[in-house]
């Protein structure tokens, strides 16, 4: 299911005195409390996208997008847009034969439906099969997918099958999860709920195995919509074939693909199949809107662009909305924060970025938007006076807030502080006016309150748990509980509030949800933002536009600085990627090397050197430098003094970024903690770092029975062959308080 309360009860509490116009307002956030998720099964497929994305094999691809300064241009073709294309298969069915026994390609064939309908009546119900659910199923044979054999299906509820991991998550059904997931065969890839009805079966012969989805409804907020029934068959020998025997869905993709990414997908119409095979993805999506795949344009976008950004910020002049009743919203890709609410999540592979991309922004039409960067933006700028500026750091902030809260005393499982999809702060929140929602809330000592402004900045509760000011600095903040005003309504001044205030120290935020790691000492504050314009298929963008998204880049940087409190800095051109082992943050000793290397993305025809810039305890070198055909090379930092350090990398070329990180030096090895990080079959993990999670690279480990010490590599690892029959013993040389032992 794909959840999205879009505030209609805000509407309700402050429009109901006003005639509704025809269409639906845009005036809320889409951004939802969605899924986060990580498996280790996914370093894999981040190996996979890193050699994918090398520049050689890029290059053949740059046609699709173009620059304009420092704003990137794409156009609406190979399912970035994705266009209405009403679902027309029923009755029909599909077959992808295999051109070899190992089934590395295929051929494909749209024909008569064949829906077999007694393999649906003896198929055995997959019984429990939640909304967003699956099961494993193991096949009588070896089935061969991609080059690939497999024993084992996983059968989802959202009518597709997956190889070697599930992908059960809510988020939408589109062509770039297809492609960018794991290996799938997706007969009708639809948000369908089997716990409204229907019923998912599997019927297995000695040489065939049929999947069908009987009378399976889509998911709706409130009863259940249209039913589905269509049927996979695999067969021993690879063939595969889909047969559509009933319903018409709102939305779906129909396809296989081998998954991460590997090889050139194709989008096609199965009207006009092509003639020719094909060796890698395949789908066509189906669909009554028109929409944008925001993880198919920041996977184009990748193809042309390095690995520099934190941010992917999207606008279009095509006049799609980014969903139906919201302005923008946001996607969160990475997050290895804790105690903000949220749990940590690394999807960046299947947005074609190997490390760094962290959120993407969609927001939504250009067209929406007025010129001046901080006019009042249509009727929700009427109603909570946010501005272009305010709506793009609103959308930024996204990746730290608003997910956090303390417990309700006498509800538990409540969380008051929270409002609209549990992503914003509640209109009874004193929010101190942040760019999240909530209000600023005067106490009139009466049991009344009142709200005296709203968006103007980053609070510095907001700054807390964006990793900009310690809890030291955060002063007390309260919320209005049993005001009888729904905690979704948006931000509004003047507004009169009864109810009983409740207290909230940072203290108890934290008892709530964690400490906030990393901490302010060592969080990143410099973050870069690529703008980008989705224009229609073969079309220039106009100078007119061109001039106004400039406006909102250029004036964001200023403007993100002053609502962070001046606390953090946010580039927005376009650069060239200078890699670190020691960004965002890292740790050393003082008197001690540490080692860092340095990379750029693709070779150059000249050498590039590369300076430093850092804190005064840090010792002076002389530039590294790349040499001309590499991409790497080493240099080695030295401190003086103890503190965190802030490091700046620049290179002689001003076409690549400067790149910031922190650098946490402490007196003594014995300050570093050696942990049992990791472990998987004949493989032990310990790594050296401290309580914000630093890696501290280059320092000796001693194992007990190994004659020499172990220096820890970039990400502060040390990789042992164990066989798991014997205790491990191992501590930071010179560091006795460091020891630990690991056991079986």
């Amino acid at each position: 299911m794909i959840r999205r309360s879009f505030l209609a009860s805000s509407l309700a509490l402050w429009l109901a005195a006003a005639p509704l116009p025809g269409r639906t307002l845009q005036v809320t956030c889409g951004t939802e409390r969605g899924a986060r998720w990580t498996a280790p099964a996914e370093h894999e497929a981040r190996r996979l996208i890193e050699k994918r994305l090398r520049p050689a094999a890029r290059e053949a691809q740059q046609p699709w997008a173009r620059d304009y300064g420092h704003i990137a241009v794409m156009d609406a073709r190979g399912g970035v847009v994705i266009e209405p294309n009403s679902f027309n298969l029923t009755g029909r069915s599909i077959s992808f034969e295999p051109v070899s026994p190992s089934a590395a390609g295929y051929r494909l064939q749209v024909g008569p439906q064949g829906y077999d309908a007694l393999a649906a009546d003896r198929g055995q119900r997959l019984e429990g099969l939640g909304d967003d659910d699956f099961r494993s199923v193991g096949l009588p044979f070896e089935f061969p997918f991609f080059g690939q054999r497999h024993r084992t299906m996983l059968v989802h509820s959202d009518g597709s099958v997956t190889f070697g991991q599930p992908d059960a998550d809510s988020s939408a059904r589109s062509l770039g999860r297809l492609f960018s997931g794991p290996p799938r065969i997706a007969p009708l890839f639809a948000d369908l709920d089997p716990t409204r009805g229907g019923a998912v079966t599997v019927d297995q012969d000695a040489g065939r195995v049929t999947v069908t989805w009987r009378d399976v409804p889509e998911y709706r907020d409130f009863g259940a919509g249209p039913r589905q029934t269509f049927q996979l068959v695999l067969e021993s020998g690879g063939r595969i074939s889909f047969h559509f025997f009933s319903g018409t869905p709102s939305a779906a993709v129909v396809g296989i693909a081998p998954g991460f990414l590997q090889g050139s997908p194709e989008v096609v119409d199965y009207d006009a199949p092509p003639a020719g095979g094909f060796t890698s993805a395949v789908a066509e999506r189906f669909g009554n809107e028109r929409t944008l795949d925001v993880v198919r344009i920041a996977q184009r976008f990748f193809e042309t662009h390095e690995d520099a950004y934190d941010y992917v910020v999207i606008f279009n002049s095509l006049g799609i909305p980014a969903a139906q009743g919201a302005l923008a919203y946001q996607v969160t890709v990475r997050s290895n924060t804790t105690g903000i609410g949220d749990t940590a999540l690394d999807r960046g592979f299947v947005y074609g970025s190997p490390r760094r991309l962290q959120a993407v922004l969609n927001m939504g039409p250009l067209s929406q938007y007025p010129r001046d960067p901080y006019a009042r933006v249509g009727s929700r700028g009427a109603i909570t006076g946010d501005t272009t500026m305010t709506i793009l750091g609103h959308e930024a902030g996204h990746l730290f807030l608003a997910l956090a809260s303390v417990r309700d005393p006498d509800r538990p499982t409540d969380l008051p502080m929270l409002g609209a999809q549990l992503a914003h702060w509640s209109f009874n929140f004193h929010s101190d006016a942040s760019l999240l929602e909530g209000n600023r809330i005067a106490d009139n000592g009466d049991g009344t309150f009142l709200t005296t402004a709203a968006v103007e900045g980053f609070s510095a509760l907001d700054q807390y748990l964006m990793g900009l000011r310690g809890p030291a600095e955060v002063d007390p903040v309260f919320y209005v509980a049993n005001s009888g005003i729904s905690r979704s309504a948006l931000p509004r001044v003047n507004v009169t509030i009864r109810g009983q205030r409740r207290n909230v120290t940072i203290e108890d935020l934290i008892a709530a949800e964690g400490r906030r790691t990393p901490d302010d000492t060592v969080a990143q504050r410099l973050f870069r933002f690529a703008f980008i314009l989705i224009v229609p298929a073969g079309a220039e963008p106009s100078p007119e536009e061109l001039a106004q998204l400039e406006s909102y880049r250029a004036e964001f940087e200023p403007f993100f600085h002053r609502a962070a409190g001046g606390r953090a800095w946010a580039g927005a051109s376009l650069h060239r990627m200078l890699g670190s082992t020691i960004w965002p943050a890292a740790g050393g000793v003082a008197g001690e090397p540490v080692p860092v290397r340095l990379s750029i993305a693709r070779p150059l025809d000249r050498d590039l050197r590369i300076g430093l810039y850092a804190s005064s305890f840090i010792e002076p070198v002389q530039p590294a430098v790349i040499p001309a055909g590499a991409t790497e090379t080493t240099m080695t930092l030295r401190a003086t003094g103890t503190g965190v350090a802030d490091v700046y990398f620049f290179a002689d070329d001003p076409s690549f970024e400067v790149l910031h990180q922190k650098l946490d030096v402490k007196a003594a090895r014995a300050q570093v903690s050696l942990v049992d990080y990791w472990r998987d079959e004949g493989l032990l993990v310990l790594r050296a770092t401290d309580a914000n999670r630093l890696p501290y690279p280059g320092l000796p480990v001693r194992i007990e029975g190994l004659d020499r010490a172990v220096r820890t590599d970039a990400g502060g690892f040390v990789w042992l062959a164990w066989d798991g029959s014997a205790p491990v013993t191992a501590w930071i040389e010179g560091a006795e308080s460091t020891r630990i032992v690991v056991r079986p």
